[in-house]
């Protein structure tokens, strides 16, 4: 509690971010490979993708994140971030209904002018064949929750 005369004060916490634009995103490989990867597996939600990313990663296929395994909750600031930069930059696009995260338009532009490397789209491409019912799976399952949540929320 406050002494009389005394004054309350409100602390403003400042956090800088570096600027993102769509000419760094083309130097930024981990970006590049996240946005192929979303270009190959097609729509999915934010937290199957980093599902992916994970069984992907236990594939051989690391793109440089970092994981953090809670239960069967599987969680990367890392990943949450790079999405984040590549939906601010509108490379990427989430769908308001449905939740999924999905390229578009401008991101495939990108892809299509940007050289990804042959031995990482066969490694993606083989483990995607060994993984993607699993992950088709898992993001059905997540969305039958949250809607269930939803139900739930409205009585």
């Amino acid at each position: 509690m406050s002494q009389p005369g005394q004054q309350k004060s409100k602390d403003v916490k400042m956090v800088s971010k570096q600027v993102i634009s769509t000419n760094i995103i083309n130097e930024d490989k981990r970006k590049l490979q996240l946005l192929y990867i979303i270009r190959q597996i097609g729509k999915l939600t934010e937290k199957s993708i980093i599902m992916l990313l994970y069984e992907l990663k236990q594939k051989g296929v690391d793109i440089g994140y970092q994981f953090n395994v809670i239960g069967n909750n599987v969680f990367s600031l890392m990943a949450k971030e790079d999405l984040t930069s590549l939906l601010y930059l509108g490379l990427i696009e989430n769908d308001p209904v449905s939740k999924k995260i999905g390229i578009s338009n401008n991101g495939i532009e990108i892809l299509d002018k940007t050289q990804i490397e042959e031995d990482f789209k066969n490694k993606v491409a083989q483990a995607l064949n060994e993984i993607k019912t699993k992950i088709l799976a898992y993001d059905e399952e997540y969305n039958l929750k949250i809607k269930n949540e939803m139900k739930l929320r409205r009585r």
